[in-house]
């Protein structure tokens, strides 16, 4: 394919198909009539030698080669749109980015409603996306344009990223209430206990358990956190979690949190972006947003 021969705007159809999978829809995106966004296609299906799209019941779906192009074809459009924003005429209200944000499933349950919230407000044409991932593959993906923000406890030491501190968290153990029982929860009781494991990728809750060789007696390995509380709040099971999700899931349930009975680690939790994006208007406004809403001076221990 001879690029030269390309109109460049042929890929703004092309994401917005990919990411809408309805002409109807991207017609009204892109400001333009229905059939010349079925002409567009029909000319990019051409340029490029392949269907692209295969129309189905439920829209249009990409084909494996359509897959391969559209993340490039996303942080190109992007790429483009960054360099011709003045930041002196930044509006967050005018923003129709699209952030992608690389969070843990406690990252998502803790900071994404309040900052969702916060953009509906401040920014409403703001979207969002969540991904998840192992640890060992944040770097990639920030410096691959797959997502803009990372937030989690990293060690990412290339001079490339940036990172700004956002709160320290701890340890803390749930357990289901009963009324009459006593309130502290001992070390020999936790060792008798049975307990849930959360694993998610590379937790660092585990990876602290792990190297203060803490004795438990596993009876449940679930992958997140989301049915916790009736896991909980329904059996004698333990489990020892972050204290921002403990508080989060003890208040929603009939749970009990108790100080974990053994030296408490705390761990550091980041926010982190690769550096092309420091001047970056809209990533600006963002990393501002984060800090107003998460950034804690201090760590506060469970009661």
């Amino acid at each position: 394919m001879d690029i030269n021969r390309l109109d460049l705007n042929l890929l703004k159809i092309f994401d917005s198909v990919y990411r809408l999978r309805n002409l109807t829809e991207v017609a009204k995106e892109v400001n333009l009539s229905q059939p010349a966004v079925s002409h567009a296609l029909g000319r990019l299906r051409e340029a490029l030698s392949d269907r692209l799209f295969v129309r189905t019941p439920g829209g249009f779906e990409p084909t494996e080669r359509c897959e391969r192009l559209a993340t490039p074809v996303r942080v190109a459009l992007e790429t483009i749109k960054d360099s011709l924003i003045d930041s002196s005429s930044f509006r967050p209200e005018d923003c129709t980015r699209e952030f992608r944000l690389l969070l843990s499933d406690v990252g998502e349950m803790l900071l994404a409603p309040a900052l969702m919230s916060r953009l509906r407000e401040e920014a409403p044409q703001v979207k969002l996306a969540i991904f998840q991932a192992p640890r060992s593959g944040y770097e990639r993906m920030l410096r691959d344009r797959e997502v803009d923000i990372a937030v989690g406890h990293l060690n990412m030491p290339r001079q490339t990223m940036r990172k700004q501190p956002l709160f320290q968290d701890g340890c803390v153990v749930l357990r289901r209430k009963q009324p009459g029982r006593r309130k502290t929860l001992t070390r020999e009781v936790f060792e008798q206990s049975y307990h849930v494991m959360i694993m998610p990728p590379d937790d660092p809750v585990e990876e602290n358990l792990a190297d203060l060789n803490v004795p438990r007696k596993i009876m449940l390995r679930i992958p997140n956190y989301f049915a916790l509380p009736e896991v909980i709040g329904t059996s004698d099971l333990l489990a020892t979690v972050p204290s921002r999700i403990g508080r989060h899931l003890g208040g929603r349930a009939s749970l009990e949190i108790h100080p974990v009975p053994f030296p408490e680690p705390v761990f550091d939790v980041h926010m982190y972006w690769h550096m092309r994006h420091d001047d970056d208007p809209a990533h600006t406004w963002l990393r501002g947003i984060f800090l107003e809403l998460f950034q804690s001076p201090r760590y506060e221990a469970a009661p």
